[in-house]
């Protein structure tokens, strides 16, 4: 038999309507519904046209879907811009890319990493930021290095999506029932800069909401604010953003922060190390040099990627992977495979499954001693 969800999970994956569906697979609207909703059983021509155009074997649609994956902080869009159709291809491209890794992760019969996010210590965003970064082993003033691969070595597993999504750029969920997993999703085509925002964003989101509930401007505020000590610690703000402070002052400290002239500005402002008159000349000067949508690009910052799911794939079918065995295995369209798998980081020097051979914790760009005068 097959699962109706494993139709629905397939055909929202896809962006498609039960009406577009049907008319690919020629049957009615209300026979799609049917099958999806498990009232009956679908043809064996069904199956056949439904394997061919979606490319997704058989055997993936009677296997049992996984029900044990919330929407997690998407929930909290529901009035955002992103649109209902497309908050639902990102969660579904989520679940099914988690329910890969779980797959390999099994098949190379690994443990889970012990999950080091701190949990029970509020909705404070400063004091949990700070808690976190102790917990990840960062000192209070210093930059995040890499905050992707430090997630993943925390037990966090990171999922990409080569497609950006313009309105949803990341999101976090906490996955599982006996034993719980905390995940973040990220969409493609982002400034590295604002993808480590978005991350951190929903790391707070992980950290302090766990289960998500309360009002969406309040929890969203609080995520703000967590991201912002997070990757820019008041402690190391005061010292490093001293007068006289100009749009220079930012550029030289962003390659070594890795976050936005904006967002520093922004938190120059909050913490009172600028006046609102300082603030406002600032973003005036920014849309002046053209740079409020694009900064210059001597201090862009690279767009980080993961590596754990890659890497599994890479021991079990090789370096370069063997798509045509894997998809086999797994009953995955050898197209999305490809889409999932390139998002990640190929093949590096240090492992992300193993313990670190030593950390780096000193930041992006000059050592701390260097300070903008």
């Amino acid at each position: 038999m097959i699962y109706g969800d494993r139709v629905k999970q397939v055909r929202e994956l896809n962006g498609w309507t039960q009406t577009e569906l049907a008319g690919a697979l020629g049957v009615t609207q209300p026979y799609v519904a049917q099958v999806e909703s498990g009232k009956i059983n679908a043809s064996i021509e069904f199956l056949g046209k439904l394997s061919f155009i979606t490319g997704f074997a058989l055997g993936f649609f009677t296997r049992q879907p996984d029900y044990d994956f919330p929407a997690g902080s998407l929930l909290f869009r529901a009035h955002a811009k992103i649109t209902s159709t497309a908050r639902t291809e990102v969660y579904r491209y989520t679940q099914v890319a988690y329910g890969l890794f779980r797959s390999v992760h099994d098949k190379a019969r690994l443990k889970q990493l012990a999950i080091r996010l701190p949990s029970g210590i509020g909705d404070d965003p400063l004091l949990a930021a700070r808690i976190t970064r102790s917990e990840l082993g960062l000192s209070p003033d210093v930059p995040v290095p890499n905050l992707i691969n430090l997630l993943e070595r925390a037990g966090v597993v990171v999922i990409a999506s080569q497609k950006p999504f313009e309105d949803c750029d990341a999101f976090s969920v906490w996955a599982g029932v006996v034993q719980q997993q905390p995940i973040v999703f990220f969409s493609g085509g982002k400034a590295g800069d604002r993808l480590r925002f978005s991350v951190a964003h929903e790391l707070g989101h992980l950290v302090m909401h766990k289960p998500l509930a309360g009002e969406l401007d309040k929890i969203e505020e609080q995520a703000y604010s967590f991201a912002a000590e997070f990757l820019l610690p008041e402690v190391a703000m005061r010292e490093e953003i001293l007068p006289p402070v100009t749009l220079e002052t930012f550029l030289q400290l962003k390659p070594r922060w890795g976050v936005s002239i904006q967002a520093m500005i922004v938190r120059a402002k909050n913490l009172g190390i600028i006046t609102p008159r300082k603030y406002k000349y600032l973003f005036q000067q920014l849309s002046s040099r053209g740079w409020r949508t694009h900064e210059p690009k001597e201090v862009l910052v690279p767009a980080e990627k993961p590596r754990a799911l890659r890497q599994i794939v890479e021991s079990l079918y090789g370096s370069p992977i063997d798509y045509e065995r894997f998809s086999t295995d797994v009953q995955i369209n050898e197209t999305f495979l490809r889409c999932i798998i390139e998002a990640y980081a190929e093949r590096q020097v240090e492992s992300v499954i193993g313990p670190a051979a030593g950390r780096n914790l000193g930041g992006f760009g000059p050592p701390k001693s260097k300070r903008v005068q």
